[in-house]
């Protein structure tokens, strides 16, 4: 056996065995539960017979987002039957410089259409809303709609893919959660049917350490985290400084601080110890979160000063696009 093979087979079933188990549970901090409750009500209202109204989620990347999309998809699998097929919840991410073309083929695609390549725009959306119809689709979720807005202030807002998904909701009698980044508020200034059957905006905002309150929120997110990695043992993981190198690391991020910590257990069972020590955070955040945060950028090492990343370059910098949606607002 080669000494590749070797590494690859000595003691890592278990490490990662217990790695996939915490990463497989959700936790349900009060603004995911939020979250969840609010993509049940529109679920429920629409299938009373309410007409159907829509529901954006929005929030930065890393705050659990897509995670609730996925939560919910979960309870709602895809019934296979001998003569008929049904999707009850349809979950579909719009990719990145989108078309209009490429999001009926998504769709179709995602629902399990063939040849979704095939035909023109115009046939495609009517192959869309048909096969929503027919496979009864009763929530549709978009993930990463910011997408749809373009990547330059002159496509920023009103475009091709903004005008098709009005088409769309005019045509579908089905309620729709759009998630997103914070941005993609700005689709409901180019989308009057939008904002006319929209119930409501969701935020999904991070975790703060601004007061007691705030700061104790995040503590019982850390400590859950903490009883986890621990095997079921917490070490005080957000006592003394800790809370705050923890916050600024992840800037409240409930994502980044889930493959911060995962990580740092990740390099403790490798190295066979019992807990995680400082210079396991220091390690899984140059590893896992932003390869250029070492020493004084880096809040696990003893030269870090309290502060943000926000500043340009650094992990939580302000991104062109957030400036180019509070501009067009």
């Amino acid at each position: 056996m080669t000494t590749l093979a070797a590494d690859m087979t000595a003691g890592t079933s278990d490490v990662y065995d217990a790695i996939k188990a915490i990463e497989k549970q959700r936790l349900l901090f009060p603004a995911f539960d939020e979250a969840y409750r609010r993509i049940i009500r529109t679920h429920k209202m629409a299938l009373a017979g309410n007409r159907p109204r829509h529901l954006m989620i929005l929030g930065p990347s890393g705050a659990g987002k897509s995670s609730v999309l996925e939560e919910y998809v979960r309870y709602f699998p895809v019934i296979e039957e001998t003569e008929f097929r049904r999707i009850p919840v349809l979950r579909v991410e719009i990719k990145s410089s989108p078309t209009v073309r490429s999001v009926a083929e998504d769709i179709l695609k995602t629902m399990g259409i063939p040849m979704a390549y095939r035909g023109t725009v115009n046939e495609k959306t009517d192959r869309v809303i048909s096969s929503l119809q027919k496979l009864k689709v009763e929530l549709l979720m978009l993930d990463e709609v910011q997408h749809l807005l373009g990547s330059s202030k002159r496509s920023f807002g009103s475009n091709n893919e903004t005008e098709w998904l009005k088409t769309l909701l005019n045509q579908i009698e089905i309620p729709v959660v759009l998630a997103g980044l914070p941005y993609a508020q700005a689709l409901l200034s180019t989308n009057e049917q939008l904002r006319r059957r929209l119930d409501g905006v969701c935020n999904l905002t991070p975790f703060s350490v601004e007061d007691e309150d705030t700061a104790a929120d995040f503590a019982g997110v850390i400590s859950w985290f903490d009883s986890e990695v621990h095997d079921g043992q917490p070490i005080g993981l957000h006592e003394g400084d800790m809370l705050y190198r923890l916050f600024y690391a992840t800037n409240g991020l409930i994502g980044y601080l889930s493959k911060l910590l995962i990580g740092a257990m990740e390099i403790r069972l490798e190295h066979g110890q019992r807990r995680i020590e400082p210079w396991m955070l220091e390690q899984s955040f140059s590893q896992n979160l932003w390869a250029e945060g070492v020493g004084a950028l880096n809040p696990f090492h003893k030269k870090f000063v309290r502060r943000q990343l926000n500043k340009t370059n650094e992990l939580f910098a302000p991104t062109a696009f957030s400036a180019m949606a509070a501009s067009s607002t």
